[in-house]
């Protein structure tokens, strides 16, 4: 890994590209709100720069921020609105997807319901309400679990780590019971291959953690969510 101190770390959170990213969108939400009449899109932050927001446990620089309405999606796509596509180098679209392309990073606005329920928190270190830290980790083990990627699994290990309080594991348990084989897999494929190693590697991260002994964490970890899931109680490895 290429490893950053802790005041480097600290820094990208306050001055990092992400900033200005993030008022970018939130320029872009509001002028859609006004576009919209009186509507409200609300847009929360998820994905690994909300997870940072938290841990400060890795460098993240691109903004995903989670709608419930897909109508939305029409009044910022650069295909409708001129004023966001004279921003943007490019985006992508789809019913439910649509990304923004800077030269900064990008930014994401995905249409996907809460799966945990828990109410959206709020922070001054940034611009939108923000998901919980269980909401990101359950959208990410339950959506991507067959398609896992190393940073998902050092976002999860450092959530367990760093912030245990965050996860209620029986409910974790419960949502990703039927993921877990998909989620296995992956981290079956990933410790054998050469370009997760190399992902890995590249994380920018104040941390140190082994590649080989996370991904042995990880499916311990499967085992004590699939025990969770069927008798009520957590027989297994504890966080590390």
């Amino acid at each position: 890994m290429p490893r950053i101190s802790q005041k480097e770390m600290e820094r990208w959170l306050v001055f990092g590209s992400w900033k200005y990213l993030e008022k970018r969108a939130s320029e872009i939400v509001s002028d859609a709100e006004i576009s919209s009449g009186n509507g409200r899109l609300s847009p929360l932050l998820g994905g690994g720069t909300r997870l940072m927001l938290a841990l400060g446990h890795r460098i993240s620089r691109d903004i995903d921020l989670f709608i419930r309405d897909p109508q939305w999606i029409g009044l910022m796509s650069p295909r409708l609105n001129d004023k966001v596509g004279e921003l943007v180098q490019g985006y992508e679209e789809d019913a439910t997807f649509l990304k923004l392309k800077f030269s900064e990073g990008e930014v994401d606005f995905i249409v996907r319901m809460s799966l945990t329920g828990l109410s959206p928190e709020s922070s001054e270190k940034s611009l939108f309400l923000l998901e919980p830290v269980e909401e990101v980790l359950a959208k990410k083990l339950f959506y991507r679990g067959a398609y896992l990627t190393p940073r998902d699994l050092f976002d999860w290990t450092c959530i367990e780590s760093m912030h245990p309080k965050a996860l209620d594991v029986q409910r974790m348990a419960g949502l990703i019971h039927t993921r877990l084989d998909g989620i296995h897999q992956s981290l079956e494929r990933m410790k054998s291959s050469p370009s997760a190693r190399r992902t890995w590697e590249l994380l920018e991260t104040p941390l140190e953690l082994d590649f080989d002994d996370t991904v042995a964490w990880g499916k311990e970890r499967l085992e004590a969510f699939r025990n969770l899931s069927l008798t009520g109680k957590e027989e297994g490895i504890a966080p590390k």
